[in-house]
């Protein structure tokens, strides 16, 4: 083969686009309850149930879980879930994907159960705790299975992943950034333009001024690092930039409906 289209083929390759799939949970339980009404949460979800007992409940939609679908619930979107009777088998994983994937809410995403996905789901082993996590094949296939279902979006639901070279500077400068105080003229000077200029191009861009995008990124690591038993709330607020516990807690269940230490102790019980 020609050396001069090995070369170009590498540096193709480097312009896909990746959606950088972050996991914060994954569990297979044998369920035996599943009545929360939940908040927007700032992250994925996805299900998947062996029976039609488990539904879940979203801008009056209902959905039953069996072993023949996929459910895929984008972040801020508020649903209740239930079930009638069980027990029933479980599986859920909390996850957080890049824009634009992040920027889809209030819909339900229902995907048939194809090929060896339900094999492969059934294949897991049954764990009361987060599970996987010690298993990197195991870990893979779920990315796969997270990365399939996305691609199944329909494209007209996808606002566009190019953004303006200066805002995605600016939103790399905030995420690079989020343990810091950022002021508004800060922001515009490195963005080399007005206050003014700045606010406009972020709204038009991501619906957000930058203050809101940079709470969303500080929520989205917290959701990341709260996951981690060792890790304190007070870690936690420091890490993601705020000024104290009493503060990213007041910001944390004002965004997600529940208090850092109650998000951690029942999380894992309402995947």
């Amino acid at each position: 083969m020609d050396k001069n289209i090995i070369f170009v083929y590498f540096h193709v390759m480097e312009l896909y686009y990746d959606p950088k799939v972050r996991l914060l949970c994954i569990k297979k339980c044998s369920l035996r309850k599943w009545h929360y009404d939940h908040p927007k949460l700032p992250f994925w979800r996805l299900y998947w149930g062996s029976g039609s007992a488990a539904t879940i409940r979203c801008l009056g939609e209902i959905v039953a879980l069996t072993s023949k679908r996929i459910v895929l619930v984008p972040p801020n979107t508020e649903l209740s879930q239930r079930m009638a009777q069980g027990p029933v088998t479980h599986f859920g994983v909390h996850f957080l994907a890049d824009a634009p994937f992040n920027r889809l809410h209030s819909k339900l995403y229902v995907f048939k159960a194809e090929g060896n996905m339900p094999d492969a789901i059934k294949a897991m082993p049954l764990d009361d705790e987060d599970c996987l996590t010690n298993n990197p094949i195991l870990i893979t296939a779920v990315r796969g299975l997270i990365h399939v279902l996305l691609s199944k979006i329909p494209a007209e639901d996808m606002p566009p992943v190019q953004i303006q070279e200066h805002l995605a500077k600016s939103m790399t400068f905030i995420e690079e950034n989020l343990q810091r105080s950022l002021s508004y003229l800060e922001l515009a000077r490195q963005m080399n333009m007005s206050v003014s200029t700045m606010l406009r191009l972020y709204q038009r861009e991501l619906g957000l001024s930058p203050h809101e995008y940079l709470c969303q990124k500080r929520i989205e690591k917290a959701c990341l690092l709260i996951h981690d038993r060792r890790t304190s709330i007070e870690q936690i607020a420091e890490e993601t930039g705020f000024c104290d516990r009493y503060h990213f807690t007041k910001v944390f269940s004002r965004t997600t409906g529940q208090s850092p230490a109650r998000f951690r102790a029942y999380g894992r019980k309402r995947i």
